[in-house]
């Protein structure tokens, strides 16, 4: 008997007698229901799923618990057509984000607000009356300023052109080493490239020994320091109340160094005393030594 040429049901022969067009018809039915069966049954929410690879097997199964059916919108997130096919899903936190800076800032409970970058130099500061609990302010005055940085270089390396509008200086000068033998050699300070004997000091230094000075530099130490011996020398001079024009200006040092195998210390305190009073504008540091500096940073701050 011939068959159908995919899945081999039996049909009529073209040479079949009319009396059997019946018997084959049912023969046909038969064929097709045998071979569909698997399509019968299953319940509500099943679907069917190939059972192996013959053709025709299947089985009807209950899909996963995790399948996607559905996306739904949670707070910061916005959904569009959530059963798809394709769910569109928008980060609203991102999409807040206007210009480049913009800050997202809780507001309350699952809710937040765009704050836009502020002015520049303006820093962010806890705000209770705004209505994201922020704010971009000008800092508030006080701190330190960075004037001015270099190296050491010749006998004396100057800083002038300093700013007057804070209230103090504080210099920073590390790691020096001058002169070009085993010998020793003294830091010294002038302001204004005042040469006169305007500068007067009194320090102690380690072991207790005092030393003074009125001469036409201000010392920062009472001993000379050895050039291959010292290591790590360092000072900090503060210049108070350095911008008046109506009185002396004082002066305070604070020298550390390690000074042939010990420590060495010393701390000093005095006065520039300009014959015209004048704010001190330039800041030399000397070398004792005539071979210079060979060695040497400084940092220059302005206090408010």
């Amino acid at each position: 008997m011939p068959t159908t040429s995919n899945f081999g049901w039996t049909t009529p022969a073209d040479t079949d007698l009319v009396k059997d067009g019946a018997a084959a018809i049912r023969t046909l039915g038969n064929g097709i229901d045998t071979s569909l069966l698997d399509l019968k049954g299953g319940t509500s929410g099943q679907v069917l799923s190939k059972n192996s690879n013959t053709d025709l097997d299947y089985t009807w199964v209950t899909p996963n618990v995790g399948d996607i059916t559905e996306v739904q919108a949670g707070t910061g997130i916005s959904v569009a057509s959530g059963t798809g096919p394709i769910p569109v899903v928008t980060n609203t936190v991102a999409t807040a984000i206007d210009a480049k800076g913009d800050l997202i800032v809780g507001t309350g409970a699952d809710t937040f607000a765009r704050l836009a970058v502020g002015t520049n130099g303006h820093t962010l500061v806890a705000k209770s009356s705004e209505a994201t609990g922020l704010a971009w302010e000008a800092p508030a005055s006080g701190g330190m300023t960075q004037l001015a940085s270099g190296s050491l270089s010749g006998t004396t390396t100057t800083i002038s052109s300093i700013s007057g509008s804070y209230n103090n200086l504080q210099l920073w000068v590390r790691d020096f080493i001058g002169g070009n033998t085993n010998g020793g050699f003294y830091v010294q300070l002038r302001v204004n490239g005042d040469t006169a004997s305007n500068y007067q000091g009194v320090g102690i230094q380690t072991g207790g020994t005092v030393f003074t000075n009125a001469t036409t530099s201000f010392g920062i130490n009472g001993d000379d320091i050895n050039r291959n011996q010292d290591r790590n020398a360092s000072f900090i001079v503060n210049f108070f109340d350095y911008a008046n024009t109506s009185s002396n200006k004082n002066i305070q040092t604070n020298l550390a160094a390690y000074k042939d195998t010990a420590f060495f210390t010393s701390f000093y305190s005095g006065q520039y005393r300009p014959t015209t009073a004048a704010a001190i504008d330039s800041i030399s540091i000397i070398c004792s030594d005539a071979a210079g500096w060979t060695q040497g940073t400084y940092v220059l701050y302005g206090v408010k």
